[in-house]
């Protein structure tokens, strides 16, 4: 058996796609690491080939999307492996639908999955500043394509001006708002894989922040994982149409609500903090879809 793994880290210098790896080897799965720019695509009448770097044809059992940057580069080639008809975990659209916020926020409305309200514009309407003035006493902006927390910023009900709409659109190329969810000073992070909720992370903010996010400096701390966080969980993926995911969830005062989807999440140290071996059961979940032979 052999499995493609696409992603932005060919020397697997990030655990999760090392882990994941030696998991696949220790279970005498052979994987080819493809990187975006190193592969050749050649397309004839009678189909369509994929030369690695070595100039070897490639055929896997099953691709794996584990693209993560926020340009989403290489996200075409994927594609290229679907219409060719290779089984894929990830599928392109999916990714996309994923770290394209707003259409995650309409994916999750569509499937009636709780989640605070958002607007969303690639301009400045008028509409846009005064709907998102209704929002409530603080509301959140974040880069339509953002991770980890990265450029995310808080602001008061009263300094959502037109103008710092306006300001954040000439640097961001849109505008998402969202609105701030009142909370204990945490969030919750759930890893799905396939039909399963794997475990659950509280991330506590700093004394003093607000965010979250484990790279912005959130401390990662056991959470049980009970069956309204695993139904939710499960309910956010299957809307975005995702395989792999991290959901983050937060607790607000009268329910719980999906904050955004992570579509290949970086579980380093979660899987200790979770009590659960994400790449083990990972690579399970992809021998049994590679067997499959099914996208």
């Amino acid at each position: 058996m052999e499995i493609a793994l696409i992603t932005h880290d060919p020397d697997l210098k990030e655990q999760r796609n090392r882990k994941l790896v030696n998991a696949l080897a220790e279970r005498g799965v052979s994987v080819r690491v493809l990187a975006p720019g190193r592969e050749t695509v050649c397309i004839s009448g009678s189909g369509t080939a994929f030369i690695d770097g070595s100039g070897r044809e490639l055929n896997p059992d099953l691709v794996v999307n584990g693209l993560y940057r926020n340009s989403g580069w290489g996200l075409d080639l994927v594609r290229a492996f679907e219409l060719a008809g290779y089984p894929v975990v990830n599928r392109a659209e999916a990714w996309y639908r994923a770290k394209m916020k707003h259409l995650a926020s309409a994916a999750l409305a569509a499937a009636g999955v709780p989640q605070p309200p958002v607007v969303f514009s690639h301009g400045v309407p008028a509409p846009l500043w005064r709907r998102a003035r209704r929002l409530g006493r603080r509301v959140v902006l974040k880069p339509w394509n953002s991770a980890l927390g990265e450029g995310s910023a808080r602001y008061p009900q009263a300094q959502i001006t037109r103008e710092r709409l306006g300001r954040w659109r000439r640097r961001h190329g849109s505008v998402y708002a969202q609105a701030y969810v009142p909370n204990p000073g945490r969030d919750i992070r759930v890893v799905v894989v396939g039909s399963e909720a794997l475990g659950a992370s509280y991330r506590y903010a700093r004394k003093g922040m607000w965010k979250t996010n484990v790279a912005a400096g959130g401390r990662p701390a056991y959470c049980r994982l009970t069956e309204p966080l695993r139904r939710l969980a499960l309910a956010a993926t299957r809307a975005v149409g995702l395989d792999v995911a991290g959901v983050d969830i937060i607790e607000g005062a009268e329910r719980l609500q999906v904050l955004e989807l992570n579509a290949w999440p970086n579980y380093h140290g979660y899987d200790q903090i979770a009590r659960v071996d994400v790449a083990g059961y990972l690579a399970d979940y992809l021998i049994e879809r590679a067997r499959r032979g099914t996208g």
